[in-house]
């Protein structure tokens, strides 16, 4: 170990000795090794990303979302009838539940669309009727008061749940939980609020959520007691009447084995009941799935890219070590003279081809952590700088040195000693 060291002292000093040199050799390094660093810390915070959508779709459910079939299909059904009927019903919950052990719970939601009123403050929502269950399923935990109970949906409670975002469109700032905000004609207690969303999209899609409506949850009875099937939303001075059942029916999984198997009965059930194309189902394990498949893909081809830097790194080492073995062709000589060994050449080189690229490791290190530093604040990609990354960075950095410093120290070593003397 301590011949070792000696070397890496003796290296450093070699290297001190042309400083800009040493700095243009190893710039391959540091912009290659900064590169496969931050193209890292991307990927993983990409997948991140990903693992935290699909986890808050929950990897054991399956979402079924009502959809309202191309103007075409309702043209039969509007000449009878000026309400337009589509989309999931409590038939096909229930077959769900019926005919598919698979299933463990199978959960009902149906949406109003209502102007909120707090004071003379009007905001227009999505009134969501959800059970209890939903908020455990959904992993819907709030960070003041409380969720939706079963006693609430029980004894259809004037009761809800809303997010920040409302709080502040309403202009409120007092203690929520004393808020009563009146949802159409009718006064609900607001008893919870939720964090806003994280992910706005592909979540807010997948969960029937619209953007630009703030979205309320209230008890599933209350809303189905209160405000009935039936919606009306009046538009450019037209009214469209609407009879959904349910807009949603979010099926959970008693085992994620098992997901994939279910979705497809799911599938073939609600198939023999639709003819319009008036659902869709969302299955978050396929999507997670897919979405892995393709992070793969991104995790292996952009390193290669970042790769082609260290690659032209690792010429300029060997072209300037090349030169250096011309350099030091008397000085190889001498030691060969008094005593040193093939071997001892070959490793003194090759200890110094390792610090130089060890050298560009390190503040190519730097440079990618400032990059991806830079990258996080100036964009919405999420890069995660891992330990691993760091390691791996300076690893391949250093076989880079090692792969490339070979050649330029066993030539060295394989100089005649008194050719090498004689060298000028």
């Amino acid at each position: 170990m301590g011949y070792i060291l000696e070397l890496v002292r003796e290296a450093l000093g070699n290297l001190a000795r042309h400083k800009l040199r040493t700095f243009l050799t190893a710039l391959g390094i540091i912009f290659g090794v900064a590169s496969v660093m931050s193209m890292i810390s991307t990927g993983e915070g990409a997948r991140q990303a990903i693992l935290a959508q699909i986890s808050q779709l929950g990897t054991r459910n399956v979402i079924i979302n009502a959809r309202k079939p191309p103007a075409e299909q309702n043209v039969q059904d509007e000449a009878t009838d000026s309400t337009a009927r589509y989309g999931l019903t409590f038939a096909d919950a229930d077959q769900i539940a019926e005919t598919l052990p698979l299933v463990d719970q199978v959960l009902q939601v149906h949406d109003v669309d209502q102007w909120i009123w707090n004071r003379s403050q009007r905001i227009e929502s999505k009134v969501r009727g959800v059970t209890s269950e939903y908020f455990v399923h959904l992993k819907l935990q709030p960070i003041i008061g409380r969720p939706l109970l079963p006693a609430d949906d029980r004894e259809a409670k004037r009761v809800c749940v809303v997010r920040p975002r409302l709080l502040h469109e309403a202009k409120y700032f007092g203690d929520p939980l004393k808020l009563d905000l009146k949802i159409g004609t009718e006064y609900f207690r607001v008893v919870g609020v939720l964090p806003d969303f994280e992910f706005q999209s592909p979540n807010k899609a997948v969960l029937g959520i619209d953007d630009r409506a703030m979205e309320v949850y209230v008890p599933f009875q209350a809303v189905v007691d209160r405000f009935g099937l039936e919606n009306t939303v009046a538009r450019a001075g037209t009214y469209e009447r609407t009879r959904v059942e349910l807009h949603q029916i979010v099926c959970t999984i008693a085992a994620e084995d098992d997901v994939l198997d279910a979705a497809r009965g799911i599938r073939a059930i609600l198939s023999s009941f639709h003819d319009k194309k008036d659902y869709e189902v969302t299955v978050p394990l396929e999507l997670l799935e897919s979405r892995e498949r393709t992070q793969k893909v991104f995790n292996i081809v952009l390193p290669i890219l970042a790769g082609i830097s260290l690659l032209v790194g690792g010429i300029g080492i060997l072209n300037i070590m090349l030169a250096t073995v011309t350099e030091r062709t008397p000085e190889i000589g001498l030691r060969r003279a008094v005593g040193a060994t093939g071997r001892d050449i070959t490793l003194q080189f090759l200890v110094e081809t390792v610090t130089l690229s060890g050298i560009g490791g390190m503040l190519g290190i730097a440079l990618g952590i400032l990059g991806t530093t830079i990258l996080r604040s100036a964009t919405d990609w999420d890069a995660i700088i891992t330990p691993w990354s760091v390691l791996l960075s300076f690893g391949v950095s250093c076989l880079t040195g090692v792969v490339f410093g070979i050649y330029p120290a066993r030539r060295a070593a394989a100089l005649d000693p008194v050719v090498a003397l004689r060298h000028e």
